[in-house]
Order: structure tokens, then C-alpha cells, then sequence
């Protein structure tokens, strides 16, 4: 449990910022450890379409949302507390100012903006999928590690086409959809150089939060009766070892 009510508004504010601080933090270094991790990994000449990179990036880009929208929010629903959409928008836009104020420039760096361009299509992968299946569809290459060539959707469109999405470029530090690209090393660099900007900006808010501040108003409940959480356990685990995929649970559970 943290507090969100210091002992005077300076102390409540420092307290709110250190939230969104921590939360950019944390989606940081997920951004930076799953590059790094599927980065190693391909470089290990693992298999062309290896699940275990695709999902390290696919975690990296959701992490980098999430780091962008703290920053550089867009439209938000309406929260409630508030009356309207346009009043939690504009809260919105206040809060991502205002942590781009306290970090600098490393709040701003565009390549922090430019991973929705690629992050979106992956999300929204079934559109992308159904908008190839034309009559001219001809052949799809998706989801494999490149040692420096891809088959690409031709640019002309002309005659039958033989279509390219996800690609993962590790030598070069590209990750493509389509025709789109993402520069893997300089969006790991920059959220390095967000966590730095971080790391300063919080021993000043931890001075302005010292004094006597508001805990409590939570309800602390059983997530489920006692014994049911081993049963549902055990269950899962049955299931998969009958699909074929069994687990065993870690060693002293």
C-alpha cells in the first residue's frame, strides 16, 4: 500500500507523482529487458520463427504503450470522477505535460511516439490478416528473424501479390510490419535514458514527501476460500498434462 495523501498539497503531489514515476519506470526496464532478451536470443541462431522472441517483443511494444500513453496521452474515456470526456481528456493532457516537465527531454524523444506506427498493426493483426484476403492474394511471409533479407508486400500492388508482415531484423535492431519499421536500439536507449531521468527527479520528490501522510480506506479480501485456490491448481495442471503440455509445480509449493 502507498499513500496519495501527504501532509500538505506539496507532499500529496509529489506522492501522485511518484506513482505515474514508478509505473514509467517499471515499463522501462520491461521494455528494455525483453529487447535485450530476444535480441540475445536470435543472436544464438535460435529457429527463424522462435515463439519465445516474438513474445519478448510483442511484451516490449506493449510496454512501450503503455510508457507512451503516461507521456503522450491521446484520447482517454471519461474517468469517473469527472463529468464529462472532454474533462478527463484534458486531465489527461495536463498529467502527460506535466511528467514531460519533470523529465526533460528524454520525455520527448519521438521514438517513443513513432512505436504506436508499428505497435498498432501487431494488435490489431486480424484486420491486417483479413485485409490480404483478396482474390490476388497470392503468398503471405510473416513472423520470422531475418539475417538481413525480407520478402515485402510489393509497393506497386500490380498482379498477384504475394504479401509480408511481421519481421524481425536483429542485426540491424529493426522489428517491421509491413512496410513500417521500429528502431529496436534507439527505443531501448531511450527508455534507458528515461530511467535515468527518472532516478533524479525522485530523491527530490522524496524530500517533499517527508512528514506524516494518509493510509487506509481499503477492504482487505479473500480472493478465494481457503483450499479453492490448490483445487483450481490442480485442475489446470491435470488438464494440461492431458493436452499434452503438462507442468510440475516448483519445488516446496
Amino acid at each position: 500500500m502507498r499513500s496519495l495523501k501527504g501532509s500538505d498539497p506539496v507532499a500529496s503531489e509529489a506522492l501522485r507523482d511518484t506513482v505515474y514515476l514508478d509505473e514509467l519506470n517499471r515499463q522501462a526496464s520491461i521494455v528494455n529487458n525483453n529487447i535485450a532478451f530476444a535480441w540475445r536470443r536470435a543472436a544464438a541462431e535460435c529457429s527463424p520463427t522462435d515463439a519465445k522472441v516474438w513474445s519478448a517483443l510483442q511484451a516490449a511494444l506493449f510496454a512501450a504503450i503503455i510508457v507512451q500513453r503516461i507521456l503522450h496521452p491521446g484520447g482517454v474515456h471519461q474517468y469517473p470522477h469527472h463529468k464529462t470526456q472532454k474533462e478527463s481528456r484534458d486531465f489527461a493532457r495536463r498529467r502527460g505535460q506535466h511528467l514531460r516537465d519533470l523529465l526533460g527531454k528524454a520525455a520527448d524523444a519521438e521514438i517513443i511516439r513513432l512505436t504506436k506506427d508499428v505497435r498498432d498493426p501487431f494488435e490489431h493483426v486480424d484486420e491486417r490478416l483479413d485485409q490480404l484476403m483478396t482474390p490476388d492474394a497470392i503468398a503471405l511471409s510473416d513472423w520470422y528473424i531475418s539475417t538481413g533479407r525480407a520478402l515485402l508486400t510489393p509497393e506497386t500492388g500490380v498482379g498477384s501479390v504475394g504479401y509480408g508482415l511481421r519481421v524481425f531484423y536483429p542485426d540491424g535492431g529493426f522489428l517491421y510490419f509491413g512496410r513500417e519499421k521500429l528502431d529496436l536500439y534507439l527505443l531501448d536507449l531511450a527508455m534507458l535514458q528515461l530511467r535515468t531521468a527518472i532516478g533524479a527527479v525522485q530523491g527530490d520528490l522524496q524530500k517533499r514527501t517527508r512528514g506524516r501522510n494518509a493510509f487506509g480506506g481499503s477492504q482487505l479480501v479473500d480472493l478465494l476460500p481457503e483450499g479453492r485456490a490448490y483445487q483450481r491448481t490442480e485442475y489446470w495442471l491435470a488438464e494440461r498434462q492431458q493436452l499434452g503440455h503438462g507442468l510440475t509445480r516448483p519445488t516446496g509449493r
